[in-house]
């Protein structure tokens, strides 16, 4: 729905701000304002004004402030857009001509939603059957109560009972409920089967709290099922975008100004149930930029609290490192048992925990408590390889101030000369920054650019069509990664529904390929080609050895990280395919039988496209520039 700036401006100046936010928050008339205790902080002296003639409100403490749908926004915890149809709602403001029936992406996730929630509806009901008292036993031997059940909507599917018959009776199509990752189907049997069968049913909104999927748990002991089992790649649904709790621990993060970030969901739950209600958990994914960005909102620290062992301190000072690169403020947990902090909470130590949270450490601080007590001081190959870990660290957060600090700190602890420790840092990042790879790929991809004089800004004719080089290369390279390696595999599968290949027969073979790797993710590089052999013709195998021999490819084979170079290749995909679908629009207005409904909502899609394509030529012209 594409709402004009100006009818935005009058749903905000039809709206009565002080009726709106006193239904959030009690106000109080003082002089010409109303006043209430800000929700944005820990107000305890009704700092935040709400002002009914300029129809605007602040906080006089946290500097939080804007209009009645600012105030919508973060308050709800919703999306710009959801902010302005709630608002619109309110006050009966009708929208309905600026509803699209085109945008076929929001239809199917709308479909998978309520497809999800019908799904988690029939969970609950079964919870409360005599079949699910196992289920409901185990979850007390967690210590998870009645409460806990009600508040996280937790739920159940039986081996009696079928989910998938239940929808279908419901009316919903086979399709979508495979789409929606509840279902699984057969097509030598030419039936449907439940994707969950007797586990208990943990139910994952996003942050504007949409129901995208579930994970379910295995309650018996000894089994040979995997004990979670989180619903397939969706639409809707990618591990590396979710944030379990977000939409419920948002408002208590945003008011303490910090955010704790756990490994899984049960983590969360019991930190919840002891009162420290502004955690999340990553679902056993690192740190993604789809998390940095959310966690900006809050405007706070984030206090990684990942468990104590090493994969854990891997990902603490792995995910540490990706928000400093954001600028984002963060703190690290410094966990020194080899328990979760549900354990933690399990065996009575409540009080130990917290105490981990308030003194949480900051990155370099973290990184030399666990890595130095290990050094034998008197041994130069254990001294050099701690200086060696924390001086990548720092070089790669790529920080002024963290580097002067680290200087300093490494003197204390090493007994290090100053200058020893700077002349250490110059052939590290020596040895960072001289890979002739990394230079010569450069100029290459530089080269492969549009040129500026070749594109004019705001030239709404330029077409990106024109470099296919480019696509071809960007296909390429995806390709080819993943038959090197499975590395990429979740970065590909999320990106892949967002993008058109130029040449189709590229888009089934990385089809081919995710599919090998879902059956067998051990598979190495001469199983995937052999099983690519198996299923396509000779000349689309010729034409693969060639561009492995492509001058352009060496950035894989010398085995550097990879996965910007992935993005990036989607992001040329990803305007090729908006080129295409701009062409598709064009062609479809010549048509002389179009209604003036189906025109002027084709005119909303087309505006939307060139909206994308000048976002892109404006970066472009940023990177140039």
């Amino acid at each position: 729905m594409l709402i004009p700036k100006e009818v935005i401006d009058d749903i905000i100046q039809k709206s009565d701000i002080v009726s709106i936010v006193s239904e959030r928050v009690t106000l109080s008339k003082k002089g010409r304002n109303f006043w209430g205790l800000c929700p944005f902080h820990q107000d305890q002296n009704a700092s935040m004004s709400v002002s009914p003639e300029k129809k605007f409100f602040k906080c006089f403490s946290c500097q939080v402030s804007g209009t009645v749908l600012d105030f919508i926004k973060d308050f709800d915890n919703t999306s710009f857009q959801e902010a302005v149809k709630k608002l619109a709602s309110l006050i009966n403001y009708d929208l309905s001509k600026f509803e699209s029936n085109a945008p076929l992406k929001q239809n199917q996730d709308a479909i998978i939603y309520k497809l999800n929630e019908e799904a988690l509806a029939f969970f609950k009901l079964n919870l409360r059957s005599n079949e699910a008292k196992p289920a409901v036993k185990y979850l007390h031997s967690r210590d998870i109560t009645n409460e806990d059940i009600l508040f996280f909507e937790i739920g159940y599917l039986p081996k009696t009972k079928s989910l998938v018959e239940h929808l279908i009776s419901k009316g919903y199509n086979i399709s979508d409920i495979v789409d929606a990752g509840l279902g699984t189907y057969n097509e030598e049997h030419q039936k449907l089967y439940d994707i969950f069968v007797d586990r208990i049913l943990f139910p994952i909104r996003n942050e504007n709290k949409e129901l995208i999927g579930f994970s379910g748990r295995i309650i018996e002991t000894n089994s040979d099922r995997p004990k979670y089992l989180n619903t397939k790649e969706t639409r809707v649904f990618s591990k590396r975008k979710i944030a379990y709790n977000f939409s419920e621990a948002i408002r208590a993060a945003r008011i303490k100004k910090e955010i704790i970030v756990l490994e899984g969901y049960m983590d969360v739950i019991s930190l919840h149930k002891n009162g420290i209600d502004n955690a999340i958990a990553l679902m056993g994914t690192a740190l993604s930029q789809y998390h940095v960005n959310l966690f900006k909102t809050i405007k706070g620290t984030v206090k990684m609290f990942l468990d104590g062992d090493e994969p854990g301190i891997k990902g603490n000072i792995e995910a540490s490192q990706t928000l400093i690169l954001n600028n984002q403020k963060v703190l690290i947990v410094n966990n020194p048992t080899n328990n979760d902090p549900d354990e933690l909470i399990k065996q009575g130590r409540k009080s130990e925990l917290e105490k981990m949270v308030v003194e949480a450490l900051n990155p370099l601080q973290y990184i030399i408590s666990k890595r130095w007590p290990k050094v034998d001081s008197k041994d130069f190959n254990s001294v050099e390889e701690f200086m060696k870990e924390i001086c990548s660290f720092v070089l790669k957060c790529n920080n002024n101030i963290l580097y002067e600090t680290s200087v300093e700190e490494l003197e204390k602890v090493t007994g290090l000369s100053k200058a020893a420790i700077i002349n250490f840092y110059k052939k590290i990042s020596l040895k960072q920054n001289s890979n002739a790879f990394n230079k010569k790929a450069d100029t290459i991809e530089r080269n492969l650019e549009i040129k500026p004089e070749e594109k004019k800004a705001g030239n709404t004719s330029f077409n990106v069509l024109t470099s296919l080089k480019a696509y071809e290369l960007a296909e390429k390279t995806i390709l080819f990664d993943l038959i090197k390696s499975n590395k990429n595999l979740d970065l590909v599968k999320e990106k892949i529904r967002e993008v058109k290949f130029p040449h189709k027969e590229f888009g089934r073979l990385i089809s081919k390929i995710i599919n090998s790797y879902e059956e067998n993710i051990n598979y190495n590089e001469s199983q995937i080609k052999e099983i690519l052999t198996e299923s396509f013709s000779v000349e689309t195998l010729e034409e693969i050895k060639t561009f492995e021999l492509d001058p352009l490819m060496f950035r894989i084979k010398s085995n550097i990280n990879t996965s910007k170079l992935i993005e990036n290749s989607f992001e040329k995909l990803k305007m090729y395919s908006n080129e295409k679908k701009i062409s598709e629009i064009n062609e479809m207005l010549k048509a002389e039988n179009l209604s003036r409904i189906d025109r002027e909502n084709l005119m909303d899609i087309l505006s939307e496209r060139i909206k994308k394509r000048e976002e892109w030529l404006a970066n472009f012209n940023d990177k140039n520039n």
